[in-house]
């Protein structure tokens, strides 16, 4: 009985495989035929992209200019603040070495006046 069945459901499958075949290649072509479109769609869509690509790239040739001019002037600003650092230090040392100087040429007249007189920094005299 078993053995009956399997014949039988081979001659139907034999029967059908054909038929399941064309049905299989009318879906493969509906689908081939829906791909074509879709691609003619991005065709079309990156034809009408072209323009507005060339407007951008246009837009940004405009805009180029200016950002050069405010990238020279970052740097000069750049130069100019790294050059003012350098001065204010320089002037600060400057004057630290001026104070030294008058802090020891009065100890020196100090001690010229008065020889015998210690002069002592204004810590110790509290003592």
């Amino acid at each position: 009985m078993v053995d009956s069945l399997l014949i039988s459901l081979g001659d139907v499958c034999r029967q059908l495989l054909p038929i399941l075949g064309a049905v299989a290649l009318v879906f493969l072509c509906i689908a081939l035929k829906r791909l074509g479109a879709l691609l003619e769609e991005v065709n079309k869509t990156l034809q009408n992209l072209d323009p507005a690509v060339k407007s951008v790239n246009s837009s940004l040739e405009k805009v180029q200019a200016p950002l050069d001019t405010v990238v020279k002037y970052s740097h000069t600003l750049d130069d100019m603040h790294d050059k003012t650092v350098d001065s204010v230090k320089r002037m600060a040392e400057s004057a630290s070495e001026g104070v030294e100087k008058v802090k020891d040429y009065v100890v020196d007249m100090i001690r010229e006046a008065d020889p015998y007189d210690e002069v002592r920094p204004y810590e110790e005299n509290k003592e």
